[in-house]
């Protein structure tokens, strides 16, 4: 009897020793994959905005919806466009004054933001400076 109490205690302890190692697993290709997209999402932001689909000429419901769409898309890719220019311009936005542990948090998060632009400017100035023709006089 204590035999078989030992082995199921031992069996219950393999089992969930498993089970707790496999959501660290999960959670950890989740991030990875994350930072995946926020990769391949930012280099896409830098790449100048070209539609997929042509022109859409609006004759239904349907088309209005993939025009506006379309139109949503360039403004989103243009904003975010602009304010990597600026950061990499420079331009800081107005500095927030710290008074509490929220404001200290803001403030922490503007500085990131700040960072995070600058370093997607010079993504875009390499990028750029790669795909620029050599003129041969």
């Amino acid at each position: 009897m204590k035999t078989a109490s030992l082995l199921a205690l031992i069996a219950f302890a393999t089992i969930s020793t498993a089970a707790g190692a496999a959501p660290g697993a999960t959670d950890e290709a989740r991030a990875e994959a994350a930072q995946q997209h926020a990769a391949a999402a930012r280099a896409a932001g830098l790449r100048p905005f070209e539609t997929l689909e042509p022109e859409v000429r609006i004759s239904d419901t349907d088309a209005a919806r993939r025009a506006a769409a379309q139109r949503n898309a360039r403004q989103a890719h243009d904003s975010d466009l602009f304010e990597v220019m600026r950061g990499g311009a420079g331009i800081k936005p107005a500095p927030i004054t710290v008074t509490d542990t929220d404001s200290a948090v803001a403030v922490a998060a503007q500085q990131l933001r700040e960072q995070s632009l600058r370093a997607e400017y010079a993504e875009c100035v390499r990028v750029q400076a790669a795909t620029r023709p050599v003129i041969k006089l």
